[in-house]
């Protein structure tokens, strides 16, 4: 016979065959007992074969039974949540936030494999079970506001403002005081980061450490580090009074503030409104040429010994105005009234560095200083020289004239 015309008897194929109808036979023999046996339980108050919860077998146990373990498991997952911060510990408890476990929910979910459906569907549901296995995890709730409360009184204790670093002059001394970075806890996001862990009671064991966001200063360290001499300054004389107390308020107002490179500084919106809420109060004005009394009298005064150490400091005013009639406490041309909502007073810092203003009113004397970058005004002096009516800015160096600029021509009434 020709092995090409006839296959020739594979013996290994038909053990092959033999072998596989065997083992199928005994898996069915064995599937049909397993479900037998399975479809018993199911029909009486057991859990299926083949559920375990966090690797524990929990299948034949009645409800009793399935309650205890969840219960167990439940005192050993839950326990106190602890942050971190430095060398401080904050501690909420489970009853703080009302976390309770749901032992009721996981042992009906226990119960529910291969109960509820049709019996051809029960019996698949538990077969299944039986040979590939069906975890059951433990849940948990609690409550959200509770936690944010929590989380708020641990923030009071963490959280800190920032604090702007400043300039003090002592003399000829500038004292330069380093900002502080203040610090800012995240609850809303810190308590979505614990939805998780706590719900599934996977809650951490050790110590959470808290990261709270920096928030920087408005003037920072850096800002002032260029600083290094007194640019420009001006003074002027006033009686004490009402009129003197509206000074010291505008000047508290502008001092201590920084102008960087290409800002503009606004008067008005740096003082606010001169109203009797805001602590100013009546004294002399004048408003459309005529003398009267308003809130915020004398306030005019600091703008204008403003607008002196800022022409003198090398800055660029861009908005000014001249009062009605001439004023008595600065020379003629060296005035800049303002007005709520009406005149303004501003200049812009064209200079390469940033400048810090300080103002100060003590006695009779309001005193308005510049300081900044020496170097940025390339080693001249600056002095204001008044012809005829006009004002110009004159640059010296070493005693020569290097740059003069027409600023402006008054006249008053």
């Amino acid at each position: 016979m020709e092995t090409s015309e006839v296959q020739k008897f594979n013996l290994k194929s038909f053990l092959s065959l033999k072998g596989a109808a065997a083992v199928a036979g005994v898996v069915a023999v064995a599937g049909a007992g397993t479900m037998a046996f399975s479809n018993s339980v199911a029909n009486g108050d057991k859990i299926v074969m083949g559920i375990q919860t966090y690797g524990q077998p929990i299948g034949g146990l009645d409800k009793a039974g399935a309650e205890k373990v969840f219960t167990n498991i439940a005192a050993q997952k839950i326990h106190n949540i602890t942050f971190r911060y430095g060398t401080e510990e904050f501690v909420v408890t489970p009853e703080e936030i009302d976390l309770k476990p749901l032992v009721d929910k996981a042992t009906k979910d226990a119960f529910s494999y291969g109960r509820g459906g049709t019996t051809l569907s029960n019996l698949n549901e538990q077969v299944s079970c039986v040979f590939n296995g069906r975890s059951v995890d433990l849940v948990a709730n609690y409550d959200s506001d509770l936690l944010t409360e929590k989380l708020n009184e641990i923030a009071a204790k963490v959280n800190c403002d920032p604090v702007n670093a400043e300039c003090r002059l002592s003399g000829d001394v500038i004292e330069k005081i380093p900002g502080v970075v203040g610090k800012r806890l995240n609850v809303e996001q810190l308590a979505a980061s614990l939805k998780e862990p706590l719900t599934t009671l996977n809650i951490p064991k050790g110590a959470i450490d808290l990261t709270p966001e920096d928030i920087q200063p408005f003037i920072t360290t850096e800002d002032i580090a260029a600083i290094d001499s007194v640019l420009g300054s001006y003074s002027t004389n006033y009686y004490p009074g009402d009129r003197g107390d509206n000074i010291w308020l505008a000047a508290n107002s502008i001092s201590d503030k920084i102008v960087k490179p290409s800002w503009t500084f606004s008067f008005n919106d740096t003082v606010g409104e001169r109203t009797r809420a805001a602590g100013y109060k009546m004294a002399g004005v004048i408003v459309n040429g005529q003398s009267g009394v308003d809130y915020g009298g004398g306030v005019c005064q600091v703008s204008s010994t403003l607008y002196n150490a800022v022409l003198l400091s090398g800055l660029t005013p861009t908005e000014r105005t001249p009062h009605y009639f001439q004023s008595s406490y600065i020379g003629y041309g060296r005035d800049a009234t303002v007005a709520d909502g009406q005149i303004d007073f501003k200049f812009r810092n064209d200079l390469l560095h940033n400048v810090y203003l300080l103002a100060e009113a003590y006695g009779s004397t309001l005193s308005v200083y510049v300081l900044g970058t020496k170097a940025d005004l390339g080693g001249s002096d600056i002095a204001l020289e008044l012809d005829g009516a006009s004002l110009y800015r004159v640059y010296y160096n070493g005693g020569q004239v290097v740059k003069d600029e027409f600023l402006h021509t008054d006249s008053y009434h």
